[in-house]
């Protein structure tokens, strides 16, 4: 174990994107975070481009170690960049951490390239135990798992007050006082996701004389398949065009909140279950707000994770049994239609620092100031 005041900087990729995503904002979080644990951190913006690889060459020349998160944002442009970036640190004796947020999930030539990055990492660190799990079936990566730890995954909204009154707040607490239930799904809506499972839910409490109204705070994936349309006709189909609001991207933390503060309940259903990877549920439980979800297959799957430890203790995180459907969720709504919020999450800034330590873990460093995270 190597003390943190031995080690130089490590280097952490970013985008130049305004509008990160999940993957990127950890990046540049745990980047910020670095200082804490009484280590340093560079952050190097990379947009694609071929002069970013001389960029990389000189930065590697001043750090110990580099880390990269992915499955990257803008993957056509920056799809060569971690190659050349881990393969010449492996030239420079410099560490190489791969931080997986994602793998079942991922288009299979995502995969493939991811696998040929991994050839050239030495250490791994996964987003929950279900992403190393997968990622330890493939032919090619079954071996290089074993080389890894897990990471908290942490919230990116983080805890604050919520904007004044704006328009949309505005229909929504109308919504409300008219007696109906307000569901929120917040992240982007795509299909491996099943965010349109919400519709289900809420077609059903209107037939048991439960009227509701679907708040999706969030937007679209664009890619190849045609998720906007089929949602949409879905929601016609369902009856449900007066009831569903679709906000689009929320720029943030004070409007996200402002939004999140009309909800009653937000609802998920994932096809593998919960998993700790999912950093949105969180943002949800931090707000004060209640979540329905459907349980993990695996009993394991938080050992890692206080936040959701907490959140499971205190009743704010309800799990249904795994296969539960559409009814099942209705039943277990319509039980409590207006569920009292709780204070906002205390676990914000140390969960942080949870996910920044796990990194640093991989690395073999021991980190400074840090405590172990106590079992609950």
């Amino acid at each position: 174990m190597i003390r943190a005041t031995e080690r130089k900087k490590t280097l952490f990729l970013v985008s130049t994107t305004t509008q990160p995503c999940g993957v990127e904002s950890f990046a540049r979080h745990v980047a910020a975070r670095w200082g804490e644990l009484g280590l340093e951190a560079q952050r190097l913006p990379i947009s694609g481009r071929v002069g970013d690889w001389a960029a990389i060459w000189r930065a590697l020349g001043e750090v110990d170690a580099l880390a990269i998160n992915l499955p990257v944002v803008a993957w056509k442009k920056v799809v060569l960049t971690p190659l050349v970036a881990l393969v010449m640190a492996l030239l420079r004796g410099r560490g190489r951490i791969l931080v997986l947020h994602e793998w079942a999930d991922l288009d299979w030539r995502r995969r493939l390239v991811i696998s040929a990055y991994a050839l050239f990492a030495q250490r791994f660190v996964f987003s929950s135990p279900f992403v190393r799990e997968g990622f330890a079936k493939g032919g090619v990566t079954r071996l290089l798992a074993a080389r890894s730890v897990i990471a908290p995954i942490p919230s990116n909204i983080p805890p604050t007050e919520p904007d004044g009154p704006s328009p949309l707040a505005n229909r929504i607490r109308e919504a409300r006082a008219e007696g109906r239930i307000v569901i929120g799904h917040f992240g982007s809506i795509y299909p491996k996701k099943q965010s349109d499972f919400v519709l289900d839910v809420a077609a059903r409490l209107r037939d048991a004389g439960h009227p509701a109204l679907c708040l999706f705070i969030g937007d679209f994936i664009k890619g190849v398949d045609r998720v906007e349309e089929e949602f949409r006709a879905k929601v016609e189909a369902l009856g449900l065009s007066a009831d569903c609001l679709v906000t689009g991207y929320v720029d943030g933390a004070r409007a996200l909140h402002a939004l999140f503060a009309e909800v009653d309940c937000f609802l998920y259903r994932f096809p593998e279950g919960l998993t700790s990877r999912r950093g949105s549920v969180l943002a949800c439980l931090q707000s004060g707000k209640p979540v329905i979800v459907n349980a993990p297959r695996e009993a394991d799957e938080f050992d890692h994770h206080r936040a959701y430890r907490r959140a499971i203790a205190d009743g704010s995180l309800i799990l249904l049994p795994h296969e539960a459907d559409a009814r099942i969720y209705a039943e277990r709504l319509a039980q409590d239609e207006r569920r009292s919020s709780r204070p906002l999450s205390p676990l914000y800034d140390q969960c942080w620092r949870d996910a920044a330590a796990a990194v640093a873990a991989s690395l073999d460093i021991e980190p400074m100031g840090t405590a172990p995270i106590p079992a609950e």
